[in-house]
């Protein structure tokens, strides 16, 4: 997969996890945490993988938007994407550490923090 392929391929995946509702089955996105995953929140709470699996599943609508979206291959199966989101209350720093484990992509690390 070429670079600009993964960049747009990671950037769905981002989409759907940050807006949950409009899957049809919030279900279908636990797949995309891997199972060592953690979240370093912007609120300041770090969240584990069930927890994360618990807000993905009952979480309320949030409008966002995604901007800036960049991805750096660091290995063949590992890839940093950063960007930033900005919400009716605060735009945030984001970034993602996405491993490629038996073909698929999965989510292992993410933070977000609060851009003065």
């Amino acid at each position: 997969m070429k670079v600009s392929e993964l960049q747009d391929h990671l950037y769905t995946l981002e989409e759907r996890l940050f807006h949950p509702d409009r899957e049809p089955h919030r279900a279908d996105l636990i797949p995309l945490l891997a199972d060592d995953f953690q979240e370093f929140c912007s609120s300041g709470r770090i969240m584990n993988r069930q927890q994360a699996i618990d807000a993905l599943l009952n979480g309320t609508p949030r409008a966002a938007t995604l901007s800036y979206f960049y991805v750096t291959l660091l290995a063949p199966n590992v890839a940093l994407a950063t960007y930033h989101a900005a919400t009716a209350l605060h735009t945030s720093h984001r970034s993602s550490l996405w491993v490629n484990r038996a073909g698929r992509w999965q989510l292992l690390f993410h933070q977000g923090t609060i851009a003065a």
